[in-house]
């Protein structure tokens, strides 16, 4: 399995060899605790905070987290590499992570150029390949399309496991399905963080 995908470039943003799911998320009591008081505080968009939470399960803010000891639960600026952006608290990872998710939708980040082609090259994760408990191959496949803003190429963008699974999209996509909101991995950022 780790040399899979080794110099694959797939066309398109969706990873072709799991299929999209519904799946229950359970929020740990990290989120339930510190993450989501603080950010309920916070006046944002039904939307931008459901997006938000999501993510944040996804990235892991747990005590002991790289996520949590940074106080940056969307590990925005944390990298494979093993960089780190660090926050003097909760609230300014949380209004790093608003900002940052609302600039990509607005189209003004260049990481994510609107209407551009976007070439994610195949490359070899050291952090998957130390970190077996992920269950990932170390080889990450790439992808080409163009970048229009749909959730899905934004997730395959923003993160490095989300290239050989569709845990992450089945994650966002069923955290709004469970608060009564349906929304799908072809559906863009921008509308997304607009529910209200």
């Amino acid at each position: 399995m780790t040399e899979k995908y080794k110099d694959i470039i797939f066309d398109g943003s969706t990873f072709p060899d799991d299929k999209y799911k519904t799946v229950k998320v359970v929020l740990n009591d990290t989120i339930k605790t510190e993450y989501l008081p603080a950010l309920e505080k916070l006046p944002y968009t039904k939307g931008l905070k459901l997006l938000m939470t999501a993510m944040t399960h996804m990235e892991g803010f747990r005590k002991g987290s790289r996520s949590y000891r940074t106080n940056n639960p969307g590990n925005v600026g944390n990298t494979d590499s093993g960089a780190n952006k660090k926050l003097v608290t909760l609230s300014d990872g949380i209004q790093l992570q608003a900002d940052h998710l609302k600039k990509i939708a607005e189209g003004k980040s260049k990481y994510y150029p609107l209407g551009k082609q976007i070439t994610l090259k195949p490359f070899y994760s050291p952090e998957i390949a130390n970190n077996p408990q992920y269950g990932l191959p170390a080889n990450l496949p790439g992808y080409k399309f163009v970048y229009t803003g749909k959730l899905d190429q934004f997730i395959k963008i923003y993160s490095t496991g989300a290239r050989v699974t569709n845990i992450y999209i089945n994650t966002i996509v069923s955290y709004f399905a469970q608060n009564g909101i349906t929304i799908t991995p072809a559906d863009k950022l921008i509308d997304i963080i607009a529910i209200d």
